[in-house]
């Protein structure tokens, strides 16, 4: 292979690998960032999920996303912090299947 191939080569694999370098911290920052709940994030969940029973897969996805996008939070965290929070019936279509049958 020709020298000037090398070099080509040497650069564009040494960027790729600053680049993804680069993707690793930012993905780290923002997991940090995203750790710990605000107060008015909460409150906002409550608000939006009280008194809401996933009727579908679908539904409970549509209600992940919206607050996902609203709080600009990760989908699972959402998820997960609904649950923690009392509110899975709304997120979780397996939850709220499970209440509906048992009568609650």
């Amino acid at each position: 292979m020709p020298s000037e191939h090398k070099a080509t080569l040497i650069e564009v694999l040494t960027q790729a690998i600053r680049d993804e370098g680069a993707a690793t911290l930012r993905r780290e920052a923002d997991e940090r960032s995203q750790g710990e709940w605000q107060e008015p994030e909460i409150v906002h969940m409550k608000s939006f999920l009280h008194d809401r029973i996933a009727t579908s897969w679908q539904h409970a996805d549509e209600c992940v996303m919206h607050l996902a996008a609203q709080l600009h939070r990760d989908p699972a965290a959402v998820r997960h912090k609904a649950t923690e929070l009392g509110m899975g019936r709304a997120v979780d279509y397996g939850v709220a299947r499970q209440l509906k049958q048992s009568g609650q």
